[in-house]
């Protein structure tokens, strides 16, 4: 993302007036969202308009481990997509709590993870026609050192900084324990809950494979 000579919005923006929330979009971002990333080249918590041609969009640079920036029991839809797995397990615990917090009651949560059960049954089945995908997509830049099926898994699990591995066994246990309920798993750009689903997960065969999709109500 080209980001050197944007500038933040002034402050009359209202943070509170979102109801949507797309937190660690990285470059995802998505009209009638507040879209939270955070970028070392833009001012921390700035707010910005537009970022990087994504008309219509704005863009809060936020730290998420500081906490989600809305108040209790005040948003509809909270959305992220391969953000988890870059917190600790108890970071991303913490993050799950948190998200029921914000949540009004009958308030949509969708999860999008690497889904860690397709890798390690990948690995130990020697399905290669996933693992070499991901090899030849995400670890291009050092094809030759990846060879081996343990090195790519390696290089899923330990690379991108990520810190924490989820199957659907972890996120169902963490959710129902919080007090989400109607928790499943659903196939990538499909959900019954959120309309603009498209618009949201942007389709590409890897990301389709490999992700573990997840949506649950307050």
């Amino acid at each position: 993302m080209q980001t050197d000579h944007e500038n933040p919005e002034s402050n009359s923006i209202n943070l509170h007036s979102f109801k949507k929330m797309n937190l660690g979009c990285g470059v995802n971002l998505i009209k009638g969202y507040l879209n939270i990333g955070y970028w070392s080249n833009l001012e921390a918590d700035g707010i910005y308009k537009d970022l990087a041609g994504n008309m219509g969009t704005y863009m809060f640079n936020h730290d998420l481990v500081k906490g989600i920036p809305a108040e209790d029991e005040s948003l509809d839809v909270i959305y992220h997509s391969h953000f988890l797995e870059h917190l600790s397990y108890k970071e991303g615990i913490k993050l799950l709590h948190e998200v029921y917090q914000k949540l009004a009651v009958g308030g949509v949560h969708r999860i999008i993870v690497p889904d860690m059960e397709l890798w390690i049954k990948s690995y130990y089945n020697k399905d290669d026609f996933f693992i070499d995908k991901y090899r030849e997509e995400v670890l291009k830049e050092d094809f030759e050192i990846y060879q081996p099926r343990g090195a790519a898994f390696m290089g899923m699990l330990h690379n991108h900084e990520h810190k924490c591995g989820w199957d659907f066994e972890m996120l169902e246990f963490h959710l129902k324990r919080i007090g989400f309920k109607s928790i499943k798993r659903t196939m990538f750009q499909e959900s019954s809950l959120i309309n603009e689903i498209v618009e949201l997960e942007p389709y590409s065969p890897l990301r389709a494979m490999e992700s573990l999709c997840v949506e649950c109500i307050k």
